[in-house]
């Protein structure tokens, strides 16, 4: 993880001296999830810099009153015991959408971690840039959900988003599959697809002995980052409810590509 130092702060053209006060300050105290914002089974405690989040990681952070959307947000660094800085997400963000004074839950995935925090929005600035100030979290929620390395593949892949309210199903639409593991995968598209959380439907196009064979999953969105240079999304993705065929089809595949 970044973990910016006071000295880091004051040298850097980024960023903002997080306020002191007189002494050690205190962490203002934030509600306990409720059930809606809890994770499910199998969460640990840790630390948040044990996760080893990384400047630019992406975020979704959702204010805790009724009706607020969730939004998409990035990570900027953190002073352990001090505070952590979120942002909008990419360039041409301008506004944090977080108020002072406010709780808001932050969710993300490193890659190996889905995690989650509850925290007070201690300031908003606009200038250098937009970001928040948040009550930097005594622990956060994780879960594990890539468990197996992941095996770098090339096969065909399609994506499907379905209906959502109001939203139609958008797709098939062509993706590249970036790496497969039996738990998740990473994709390549023109899009963001849809936002962290939500779940989209991937069919891969294998071959088993010969034979073309399609496999089916769903999976939820993990993260979803565009480096400057790329114009294309690499969207993170954690598999959801496997059946037995499902598992064989992934740990067939994962093994094939892997000795080839």
């Amino acid at each position: 993880m970044y973990h910016l130092t006071h000295s880091a702060i004051r040298k850097s053209p980024m960023t903002t001296p997080v306020p002191q006060s007189g002494g050690r300050p205190q962490q203002p105290k934030v509600p306990s999830m409720s059930q809606d914002d809890q994770t499910e089974a199998g969460v640990s405690r840790m630390p948040l810099k044990a996760l080893g989040l990384r400047t630019g990681m992406a975020l979704q952070t959702r204010r805790l009153v009724e009706g607020a959307s969730k939004k998409e947000s990035q990570f900027f660094g953190a002073i352990e015991s001090k505070g952590v800085m979120v942002g909008p997400l990419g360039p041409d963000g301008v506004n944090t959408e977080l108020d002072e004074g406010e709780i808001c839950v932050v969710r993300g995935f490193t890659g190996r971690y889905e995690f989650s925090f509850l925290s007070k929005v201690l300031q908003t600035f606009q200038k250098p840039f937009a970001y928040a100030l948040l009550a930097y979290p005594a622990q956060v929620d994780a879960r594990v959900v890539r468990q197996s390395m992941r095996t770098k593949t090339s096969w065909p892949t399609t994506v499907r988003v379905p209906a959502k309210g109001d939203a139609p199903a958008n797709g098939p639409l062509d993706a590249a599959l970036v790496d497969l593991s039996m738990h998740g995968a990473m994709i390549k598209t023109g899009s963001t697809l849809s936002t962290v959380g939500e779940l989209i439907e991937l069919c891969i196009e294998v071959t088993f002995d010969n034979t073309p064979s399609q496999v089916n999953l769903t999976a939820s969105i993990c993260h979803n980052n565009r480096s400057a240079n790329d114009p294309n999304y690499y969207i993170g993705l954690a598999f959801r409810n496997l059946t037995q065929q499902d598992k064989l089809m992934l740990n067939f595949a994962t093994q094939a590509q892997a000795n080839e």
